[in-house]
Order: structure tokens, then C-alpha cells, then sequence
């Protein structure tokens, strides 16, 4: 991909600057505008909304909320940081956390009803493609065969874990930009955004078991994936890992490797800034798509939708950025 010029780099594509389309959305922006100028209150109601949506979706569960409820609920957050912060720095902090706590909640969203989810729950699928893949044995069970031994920690499994861990690294981007350069920060923290929250819907209509979990609970691939960051985990706290009890979160949130979707889009913007940037962030890319199935945490096939994700939410950009830029002017 040949280098950006500055200016792509700030907006994005805008194919649909100066047509008919866009002359409406300014002017419904524009009128909305007019009318909410004078109404300072919304500022006051959107920093008291934003708690108050917080406390409800943390008691979702005792209350009984109904999840399509509950998403709507979620939605608060990052629109009432939008309206009550200042703009500025602190906005986009106030922003970006409101949105990670909506990501999050539609992660784990799913499994309020296990029983439920249960009976959609993917298992054998993955394994029939990673087999394909792996010509007859899934990749993470022949990386596993191959490079550990079972039941032991080795160093090179600490180095893969922290590589593991290492998630966060386009969030720190995002940090960089929003000290350095914070023009950039709209529209990189947008596409980070969307590919973070695309990979969401597949957690309700396409629940899977990671690795780890359909060897160790069902026995597929004849029980021998292991779960190998919980166990480093443990071996550094000097402990026993205890029996896997009730699992935290959404463990059959696997599909898609939501860290390969913010890792691929982040190095696609890379790439609009040099060769050598975009060449660092596929190799990083590259380097954690490995850790995550050698780890036992996804399959190769959730490494191939966060994929796609990435380069739809790249190729659907020129369509979106108008929409979302008139909204972001009827908000301001």
C-alpha cells in the first residue's frame, strides 16, 4: 500500500464529499445544531446518565434486564462522555473507555443464558476447518505437539503468553497520537473502533468453544490441547491451578480473534504512513495470530474472520465516514 498523504490520513476516504447525500447530512447536523445550542442541560443529563447506565448493566442479571434492552443501555455511555465532556484530550479518553465497556458488554452479553447459548454452541465446526487447514491435524495441536511439553512451563511459553498479553498495544498507539498528533485520533480511533465492535454480533449468532475448552471439558482432539496461559499464569504465582469452575466473562466468545481484527486494522493504518510502519505492524500481527493458537486460545479459522473483519471495516469506510461524521456534528 503506497503512503497516504495527510490529509487522507485525518479524514479518510470521503468519495461522497459535495454530493446530494452529504449536503443533507449537513443540514440535518446543522439543524440539530441550531436547535440544541441553547439547551445546556443536555450536558448536565448526559454526565448523570452515564453512571446511572453503568450501575444498570452491572445489575442486569438481578433485575432481569432483557439483553436487547440492556445493549441500548450500553449505548449511553460513550454518547453521554461525547455530550459532557469537553471537547478535547479528555473526550477521547472519556470516549474510547465508554466504548471498551460497550465492547465488553456485548463480549460477555451472550452468556447470561448459558443454557441457552449451550445449545448453538459451535464445538466440532472450527475443528473440521482448522483440520482442513493442517491437512488432517489442527495447527495449534500440531504447534502444541511440537514445541511443549504437556503439563510443563517453559520460558518459550512465557514469551508467547506476554506476547499474548500484549492486546492493548493499538490502544498505545492510540495514546501516542493523542499526545502527538491528535488530529489523526478521530478517525483512527473510529476504525479501531468498528473492528473491535463488528466482531460482536458473531458472539451471539455464532457462540464457539476455543481450543482449550473442547479438549479439556468435551475431550476433542483427544484432550491434549492445553489451556498453556493459565498455566504460566499459575506457575509464576506458585500455585495450583485450580479445576475450572465457572468460567468469567464469555468463554465461547471465541469467533472472531477480536485481538487479530484491532491488531490487522491498526496495521493497515501503519501502512498508509510508510512501508516500514505498515511491515511492523504485520509483523505483529503475524507474530500474535501464532500465539493465539499455539496457545489453545482460538483456532486458525478465528484468525481468519478477524481478518476479514479488518479489511471490511477498511473497505466499508468510504461509506461510513459520512454517516458518522454528521453525527459527530449534530453531537458537538
Amino acid at each position: 500500500m503506497r503512503t497516504r498523504p495527510d490529509a487522507y490520513r485525518r479524514r479518510g476516504p470521503d468519495r461522497l464529499r459535495g454530493s446530494a447525500l452529504q449536503r443533507v447530512l449537513d443540514g440535518a447536523s446543522d439543524a440539530a445544531n441550531r436547535q440544541l445550542r441553547s439547551h445546556r442541560a443536555w450536558s448536565v443529563v448526559a454526565a448523570a446518565a452515564v453512571p446511572l447506565a453503568v450501575g444498570a448493566i452491572a445489575a442486569r442479571k438481578r433485575i432481569g434486564m432483557h439483553p436487547a434492552i440492556t445493549l441500548a443501555v450500553g449505548c449511553v455511555p460513550p454518547l453521554g462522555c461525547a455530550i459532557a465532556v469537553p471537547k478535547g484530550r479528555r473526550r477521547y479518553v472519556a470516549v474510547a473507555a465508554a466504548y471498551m465497556h460497550l465492547f465488553k458488554l456485548g463480549w460477555e452479553l451472550p452468556y447470561d443464558d448459558p443454557e441457552k447459548l449451550r445449545r448453538r454452541l459451535w464445538i466440532d465446526e472450527p475443528i473440521r476447518f482448522d483440520s482442513a487447514v493442517g491437512l488432517g491435524v489442527p495447527p495449534g495441536l500440531r504447534l502444541q505437539r511440537a514445541l511443549r511439553t504437556r503439563g510443563e512451563v517453559t520460558m518459550f511459553d512465557r514469551a508467547v503468553t506476554v506476547l499474548y498479553g500484549s492486546w492493548f498495544l493499538p490502544h498505545m498507539l492510540l495514546g501516542y497520537l493523542l499526545v502527538r498528533h491528535q488530529e489523526y485520533m478521530p478517525r483512527a480511533g473510529a476504525r479501531l473502533a468498528a473492528a473491535y465492535h463488528v466482531t460482536c454480533p458473531f458472539y451471539f449468532l455464532a457462540p464457539e468453544a476455543p481450543p482449550w475448552w473442547a479438549s479439556e471439558r468435551e475431550g476433542r482432539m483427544n484432550g491434549e490441547i492445553e489451556r498453556v496461559a493459565r498455566l504460566v499464569v499459575y506457575d509464576l504465582l506458585k500455585r495450583v491451578p485450580p479445576p475450572e469452575g465457572s468460567a468469567q466473562g464469555n468463554p465461547w466468545g471465541a469467533m472472531p480473534s477480536d485481538h487479530i481484527s484491532s491488531a490487522a486494522i491498526t496495521a493497515m493504518g501503519l501502512a498508509e504512513v510508510s512501508p516500514l510502519y505498515g511491515a511492523i505492524g504485520w509483523t505483529y500481527v503475524a507474530a500474535a495470530s501464532f500465539a493465539i493458537v499455539y496457545l489453545g486460545e482460538h483456532y486458525v479459522a478465528d484468525v481468519v474472520v478477524g481478518l476479514l473483519i479488518a479489511e471490511a471495516v477498511r473497505r466499508t469506510e468510504p461509506l461510513a465516514a459520512p454517516f458518522v461524521r454528521a453525527v459527530a456534528r449534530a453531537v458537538e
